[in-house]
């Protein structure tokens, strides 16, 4: 409690404006003073915001992980997080009348919940199984929620930072509201903490002592107020509520009288010191969001939850069979029918419903480029997704799941703001350091992952990267809606000059990986097969990761980063062409190209004039086939 109360007198003194030590204990007798109106209506909100929010999401993430016996469990991991910031986003500039934002948070976490948990396979599924379906949910959610701000840009503004987790309070008002749900929702788990206790005994032995399904349910809607009120306060937070009570639990505390007001202690004190390092940060006037810089320690967070998570169930990679393999013919055949249906449209169609022949002829100078990177950065992409497939031999693995894009995506911010031209050799350098940068953290944290595992490291540090980014953006001040837009995956603005660079990177990697077929084949079989052929394992392995980095960074050097393309392409591929990489590799090319190049048209189509990114619309499409793809795996 000691440690809160430093915590609180730091935030009150800490900020652009500033506060002292005389002007805190002058506080009571409320002098006429700017410092005095600044702590009534700035500070004072935001401290209690900050208190509240990290108790609420800790508390929450304890009944989670309780109610589900998952330890993986928490509002950002369930999906609950994301539902409820869909629909504020959806309530404030969608929905033609007013909707209470804690109304509309928590109609969202319960839908992002139950659709979590429904993909997961129901309420007693493994931690990894319920984490990966997260992450495809809250994928989905995020997307629409991009999309939506993108698309009313003009009124969005405060939503792109609040999106980012942002405690700035401007009076009371939000507190009032969301507050007392928080001390509602955190009285009535208090009433159950013995019950709760129960779960921990096993189902025979629980329900023999009175637990019922109504428990449950009462946990996780308890929980899920907590989380609704929480991103009512302050936006979307992550990792609070997956870290803390984890924690907790590994110093021996496991009673729920103790555990439940621990974890809200801790919580608060865990966002408070990120809000003080903020606000120490932010001196220079620049506003940096509390829950991304807290959602830079996403990937200890998770690594941290990882040690902890069963494992007895963790799927093993196993070589796919495909359902069914097309002859040349045929798969020639599919491939130039996919291109004519592909390519026309992508030139002919933009911002006009019905464009004559002069008009594409007009705007040709500025599709035909687009069209180019698309199909470029999408066969990169596809590329780098089957180099790692073979080389983890994990069917999930992609350059979006393993963080590579989103590490290339931060250094090319970094690079951006250096003053390196996008496209040039510099800012694609900056890219290839941070593709490098996500590889290494992952085989450093991540000795000897199991299959699944290692995409969950993956999705932390890609989530630390994501919100380093956003720091930058907001910090740097650069244009909100084209720094998303490109955050996303666009190919909007580019030209010949962005071509001709990428294309000599496009043809060596090619080559390269053309010339690697065989040994991707070989990996495939396994370690022991592949030594008893003279293959250096660990080497050639290591190569193919380089590769898969090289691919991928020019690709989001060029169009920035996008998800599911590494992921869904070589699985399509796969199901038509077999596993051999001689046919895999320009199969699984040829669909990411076109799967870009198509989800570039009807971006730029759809809501016309408006244009969503490219990348928005494959997680749109990608995070279901991604839950498909992964259920499929897990049932074979």
């Amino acid at each position: 409690m000691s440690f809160l109360v430093v915590l609180a007198v730091l935030d009150l003194t800490s900020g652009s404006v500033r506060v002292g030590w005389s002007d805190l204990v002058a506080f009571a007798s409320r002098p006429a003073t700017l410092a005095q109106v600044i702590l009534e209506t700035v500070r004072l909100p935001r401290l209690v915001a900050a208190i509240l929010v990290g108790a609420a999401l800790a508390m929450a993430g304890t009944v989670m992980q309780t109610t589900l016996r998952n330890p993986l469990a928490a509002p950002d991991i369930v999906a609950v997080t994301s539902g409820a910031q869909f629909a504020l986003v959806m309530s404030t500039l969608v929905l033609p009348f007013y909707a209470p934002p804690l109304a509309a948070t928590i109609v969202g976490g319960v839908l992002g919940a139950l659709i979590c948990i429904a993909v997961a396979g129901g309420i007693r599924t493994t931690p990894i199984h319920l984490a990966l379906a997260g992450v495809a949910v809250s994928l989905c959610f995020t997307a629409l929620s991009s999309a939506i701000i993108l698309v009313e840009d003009d009124r969005a503004s405060g939503i792109v930072l609040w999106s980012a987790g942002l405690l700035d309070q401007t009076g009371w008002l939000k507190i009032a509201t969301a507050g007392p749900a928080i001390i509602g929702a955190a009285a009535a788990l208090a009433l159950m903490t013995r019950t709760l206790d129960l779960f921990a005994l096993g189902d025979n032995a629980a329900k023999s002592l009175g637990l019922t399904r109504g428990v449950t349910v009462g946990g996780i809607a308890a929980s899920i107020v907590l989380s609704a009120a929480a991103v009512t306060l302050a936006g979307p937070i992550g990792f609070v509520g997956l870290a803390v009570p984890n924690l907790l639990r590994t110093y021996g505390v496991v009673r729920h009288a103790r555990l439940l007001p621990l974890a809200g202690l801790w919580g608060a004190n865990a966002v408070l010191s990120a809000d003080v390092i903020v606000q120490l940060l932010s001196r220079s006037g620049s506003v940096i969001p509390t829950g991304a810089a807290i959602a830079c320690m996403a990937a200890p967070a998770m690594f941290f939850a990882l040690r902890f998570a069963a494992t007895r169930k963790d799927v093993s990679a196993r070589a796919a069979a495909p359902s069914w393999r097309l002859s040349a013919f045929q798969l020639a055949a599919l491939l130039i029918g996919l291109l004519l249906l592909t390519l026309p449209p992508a030139l002919i169609f933009g911002g006009d419903a019905t464009p004559s022949v002069h008009d594409v002829i007009a705007n040709l100078d500025i599709r035909l480029p687009r069209l180019i990177i698309a199909l470029g950065a999408g066969a990169l992409l596809a590329g780098a997704g089957v180099v790692l497939q073979a080389a983890s031999r994990n069917p999930l693995c992609g350059p979006e799941t393993l963080g590579l894009s989103q590490g290339a995506a931060l250094f090319s911010l970094v690079a951006l703001l250096a003053g390196f031209e996008p496209g040039g050799l510099g800012f694609q350098l900056s890219a290839i350091s941070g593709a490098f940068a996500a590889l290494t953290a992952i085989l450093f944290f991540g000795t000897r992952p199991s299959p699944q595992r290692l995409i969950l490291a993956g999705v932390a540090v890609a989530a630390s990267f994501s919100a380093a980014s956003t720091i930058i953006v907001v910090s740097a001040r650069l244009q909100t809606a084209q720094a998303l837009s490109w955050m996303a995956g666009s190919t909007h603005g580019r030209g010949y000059a962005d071509v001709l660079a990428m294309l000599p990177w496009l043809a060596c990697l090619c080559v390269i990986a053309w010339t690697a077929r065989r040994h991707l084949d070989t990996l495939c079989l396994g370690d022991d097969t592949s030594r008893s052929l003279g293959m250096q394992t660990s080497t050639t392995r290591m190569i193919a990761a380089v590769l898969a980095c090289l691919c991928t960074a020019i690709a989001v050097s060029a169009i920035g980063p996008v998800a599911f393309i590494g992921l869904l392409a070589p699985h399509a591929a796969r199901f038509l062409a077999g596993a051999r990489h001689g046919r895999l590799l320009p199969v699984s090319m040829t669909l990411g190209a076109l799967l870009l190049a198509a989800a570039d048209t009807v971006g730029r189509t759809i809501l016309a004039p408006n244009e969503i990114p490219a990348g928005i619309v494959t997680a749109l499409l990608g995070a279901p086939l991604f839950v498909l793809v992964w259920r499929r795996r897990l049932a074979g």
